[in-house]
This record gives C-alpha cells, sequence and structure tokens, in this order.
C-alpha cells in the first residue's frame, strides 16, 4: 500500500509550498491537467458608469439687459442651432437710448447742415475764420455723440425697434428655460441653458484596488445601440465616495450619431494596454487566505502558485504568474487544497 507524504518546504509561506504526491496517488484522487500557454492580450477594466453633461459645452443665457419678455422662441428640450432666436426682450433702456439716437441725429443733421453754410460763406469772405471753425467743432462734437450713442447701442446685442434679440451662441438642446412672455428679467436673470451633446463626461466607478491602475490619458470606450463610442480619461478622483465605497473615473467621449443622453446608465470598458498571461479553467483557481492560487505540477508533486486575474470569459480567466508550457490542475482539488489549509 503506498503511503501518501505531504512535505512543507517554508510552512509559514503558505505560497512557497510544494506538496509530494506519487503518479498513481495522482491517478487515484483523479487530478486532472491543463496545460498553459502565453498569450499577449489587451488588459481591460469594465465598469458600470453614468453619462453626464460636458460642462465645456454648456451655455447659460442671461439678457445683457433688464426688462420684460416680448416673445419666446423655444421651449425646453428644443434642438437649436448657433444663432437660433431664443427671445425678444423688451428694455426702458434700450427705448430711452433709442430716443437719445434720434435726438442726437437732429442734432448732428443740424450741425452738419450749419458748417455747409458757415464753410460756404467763409470761402466766399463774408465771415471770418472764427466763425466757420466754431461751427466746424460744433460739428465735430455732435457726430462725436451721436457715435457714442450708436456705439453703446450695438454693445447690447442685435437690437430690435426697443428690444434685444437674443440667440443661441452654440448648437445644442434647451435643457432648461427659465423665462416665459411677460417675465422681469435682468442681467443677474438665468434665461435658458443650452447643452451641446457633441461631447459629453462619462463617470466610471472602480474599486479602490482597481483605480490604481487606470491613469488619465487611457483610452476607453462604451458600446450603445450597437455602436462603440470612444473617449479618454481626463480626470481620476483622488477621494472614495462614501455612497458608493468606489472612486470616480471620468472619461470625455465624442457623442457618436447623438446616440447618448445625460443621466443614462451604461458601462465603461477602459483599455489598460497590453499584458501577457494565461487562459486557465475557472476552476482550477482557489482562494487560501485571501489569495488567488493554483496548484502547478512539479516532478515530485505540486507547487502552490499565487497568480492575478486579468479578465474573465466563459469559465475561462486570463491569469499572470504562469510560465508557457506549466500544468496546472482541474480537478481533485478539494484534496489538494485540504493539504495546504491543515
Amino acid at each position: 500500500m503506498k503511503v501518501l507524504l505531504i512535505f512543507f518546504v517554508f510552512p509559514l509561506l503558505v505560497f512557497s509550498q510544494t506538496l509530494k504526491l506519487d503518479q498513481e496517488i495522482q491517478q487515484k484522487l483523479g487530478i486532472k491537467l491543463y496545460t498553459v500557454k502565453l498569450e499577449k492580450v489587451k488588459e481591460e477594466l469594465r465598469l458600470p458608469a453614468k453619462v453626464s453633461e460636458y460642462a465645456g459645452l454648456v451655455a447659460e443665457i442671461y439678457p445683457p439687459v433688464s426688462g420684460v419678455v416680448k416673445r419666446v422662441f423655444v421651449k425646453e428640450g428644443d434642438k437649436v442651432k448657433k444663432g437660433t432666436p431664443l427671445a425678444l426682450v423688451y428694455s426702458p433702456q434700450i427705448a430711452d437710448l433709442q430716443a437719445q439716437i434720434r435726438m442726437a441725429k437732429v442734432k448732428l443733421k443740424t450741425a452738419q447742415e450749419t458748417l455747409d453754410r458757415e464753410e460756404m460763406l467763409y470761402k466766399e469772405e463774408v465771415i471770418p475764420y472764427a466763425r466757420y471753425y466754431s461751427a466746424k467743432i460744433d460739428y465735430e462734437k455732435a457726430k462725436g455723440e451721436y457715435e457714442a450713442l450708436l456705439t453703446t447701442l450695438r454693445s447690447f446685442g442685435e437690437v430690435i425697434g426697443d428690444g434685444i434679440l437674443v440667440r443661441s451662441p452654440i448648437d445644442g438642446y434647451v435643457i432648461e428655460q427659465k423665462i416665459f412672455t411677460g417675465s422681469g428679467v435682468d442681467i443677474s436673470k438665468e434665461m435658458f441653458k443650452i447643452h451641446s451633446h457633441e461631447k459629453l463626461w462619462v463617470y466610471a466607478y472602480a474599486m479602490p484596488e482597481d483605480v490604481t491602475k487606470v491613469k488619465k490619458g487611457i483610452r476607453g470606450y462604451l458600446i450603445w445601440q450597437g455602436q462603440r463610442i470612444e473617449g479618454k480619461v481626463d480626470y481620476v478622483s483622488h477621494e472614495v465616495d462614501q455612497n458608493t465605497k468606489r472612486v470616480p473615473v471620468r472619461l470625455l467621449v465624442g457623442n457618436v450619431k447623438d446616440l447618448l443622453r445625460p443621466g443614462l446608465m451604461t458601462e465603461v470598458i477602459l483599455e489598460l494596454g497590453t499584458t501577457v498571461g494565461t487562459w486557465i479553467p475557472i476552476q482550477a483557481i482557489q482562494n487560501i487566505n485571501g489569495r488567488d492560487v493554483v496548484f502547478v505540477k512539479v516532478p515530485e508533486g505540486f507547487s502552490v502558485k499565487a497568480v492575478r486575474r486579468i479578465k474573465e470569459e466563459r469559465q475561462m480567466v486570463l491569469v499572470d504568474g504562469l510560465k508557457d508550457g506549466q500544468q496546472v490542475a482541474i480537478s481533485g482539488l478539494i484534496f489538494l487544497r485540504s493539504q495546504v489549509e491543515k
């Protein structure tokens, strides 16, 4: 009768153990082996995520003057182009300025007529130069006042009668409408918020142990409605969210075909780079003392080897920590594990 010998090389270091088993005992225990092969694969990290607005493409619209809304041309949810009329605001300030301009225009016309007459009389030597020069000074002053008023009026924007026409500064969607016909407004009151969906932020949430692999600038993507939407990490938080116990990671993505909307829950795949690993059946991995290990075949029996999981697909796990051609046990694992845990 064969005697089973278990020999521990370093009894205090669990992951450096060698279990001595001869071939006959291995067969009786039904231990089967799987030969591993090194492969170069892309390492990816899948994370739950939420689509959010990109602050760089959000326009908050304020009126350039105080007044009353005469007309509203759009409503919340409308898609607008850059330059689309949003609202017409009546302003007493504009009305007063328009009246001043009309008066200044009459004054300028009178000054122009006076200057023309005085210039003719001066050339005919009917009046002295001082009188002609005085008329010229009055004209230049009237012209300056008129042009200054026009410049002030133009500074408010596009004037229509006694109101200001407010237009959209960007392409996008009206996501907030805070005014209606008859609303009183001033320069501190937001009228609309417009968001372009050309680019969006996607906030992904990583476990603290995984976020160490994530660096600013790495690429990632999400799949939505059969489309691959690519982006790049532009922010990695330095804090753990106390509600989710995860670390926020933000990607800036191009919104392909306008498929995404803020608030959408999705999944992000981050591309961590290329790594060399081996695919093994999931049952080959045992968790002992909080570490993933496999039992590697050696001449005298089996060696306990720690491995790191990279990714998992259809009952197969990609790990690193093994060498090409090594054989790992995929059955009889209960017995092997029991020997380690003694």
